[in-house]
């Protein structure tokens, strides 16, 4: 990897230039100018930082001296080392007995950008690792149990962890609500969870459970959270805690599983556990394992739809299914009288031969028609 960059080296050159007033030039180990206060010098050979690199040592031209260097003007050159290598030449532009004094300064100021610009991308590079292993497990593209836990054991990560997967799912985005979504994401983490952008519109977060830590009680701090959001239409899926490899793909695919049951049937956006879905992802699952058994059922929603009545008659069922089967609730909340209710009930109980009365009939009912809206989208 190289070190020494041009883009560093100009920050380096135009950070050490608002301190002091002196040109700087920052030469690589060819000893060519990469960056300088001068942009006209930038590609030139300067002929005291080859002397540098080659006597590794500082070397100081004056006014006198400077006709003897082809390519420099006075000034000191200092070696730039890394890791007690060198690998370029700061050179400070101006008579050495006025610059002498603050020279080593400068120098150690440039060594020490380079120390930080290194860590940091160390940092990145072994973050960058952790994720692809994480997101390896989640996404189950490697089975083998022996080389997960070396490349785990590599990645700093302790499979015998206990996350919930959390999915934050939102349509495409411009860039102001991209970068909300990523403020609003850092804002739930603490420091011991593992945050990973997936896809352009979908996170993922690994929730690291502590003593109170359940489902529920997540999804109720997302709730709240969510409120203070404008970012429109997101989802955000909270799986289960599990434990392990297996767990964290458990939990993974339980929170993919809310992202594509709500972005059917609840496309608004909101926050959900598995436990709240657990009928839509049953039809779901039944969409997806058992299709002809799924049509059987599609086929008798379908018969309400058909006809004149259908919408009002589908409008009504659902209500009814929504307040619990109580009448006179579902009435008020229609503003129609109870009797009128008893006769739209009564037809969807001939059109399906399902009684939207008996509690199994209206569970069928419930499951035809989750399946049609899950189907018909």
């Amino acid at each position: 990897m190289t070190i020494l960059t041009e883009q560093l080296a100009s920050q380096i050159v135009q950070r050490t230039m608002s301190i002091i007033h002196a040109n700087i030039n920052i030469m690589d180990r060819t000893g060519t100018i990469i960056a300088s206060g001068n942009p006209s010098r930038i590609g030139q050979l300067h002929d005291g930082a080859v002397q540098v690199i080659k006597e590794k040592r500082t070397i100081e031209i004056d006014t006198s001296g400077a006709t003897h260097w082809q390519s420099s003007q006075s000034g000191i050159n200092l070696p730039i080392t890394f890791q007690n290598n060198i690998i370029g030449v700061i050179g400070i532009t101006g008579p050495p007995d006025k610059i002498r004094d603050y020279s080593q300064l400068i120098q150690m100021g440039a060594e020490l950008t380079l120390e930080q610009a290194f860590l940091t991308n160390e940092i990145q590079q072994n973050k960058q690792i952790r994720q692809n292993q994480i997101t390896n497990i989640l996404l189950g593209t490697e089975q083998d149990q022996t080389y997960i836990q070396e490349r785990a054991h590599y990645a700093k990560l302790d499979i015998q962890t206990t996350y919930a997967v959390i999915i934050i799912f939102t349509p495409v985005l411009d860039k102001k609500h991209t970068e909300e979504v990523e403020k609003h994401i850092q804002s739930w983490l603490n420091h011991e969870d593992e945050h990973i952008r997936l896809f352009t519109n979908q996170h993922l977060i690994l929730k690291k459970e502590i003593g109170y830590s359940n489902p529920a009680h997540i999804k109720d701090i997302l709730v709240e959270k969510h409120k203070n959001s404008s970012i429109p239409n997101m989802t955000i899926a909270v799986g289960s805690y599990l434990t392990g490899v297996d767990g964290w793909r458990q939990s993974y695919q339980q929170a993919q599983k809310i992202i594509e049951v709500t972005k059917t049937l609840y496309p608004s956006g909101g926050v959900w556990n598995y436990e709240d879905l657990s009928l839509e992802i049953l039809a779901y699952d039944l969409l997806k394992n058992k299709p002809q058994s799924a049509k059987e059922l599609t086929t008798t929603y379908q018969r309400i739809l058909t006809e004149s009545d259908g919408i009002q008659l589908h409008q009504t069922l659902q209500t009814y299914i929504e307040e619990n089967g109580k009448v006179s609730i579902t009435s008020d909340k229609l503003f129609i009288h109870r009797n009128t209710l008893t006769y739209r009930l009564d037809k969807i109980h001939q059109i399906t031969g399902k009684d939207p009365r008996n509690i199994n009939h209206l569970l069928e009912l419930k499951m035809a028609s989750l399946l049609y809206d899950l189907e018909s989208n």
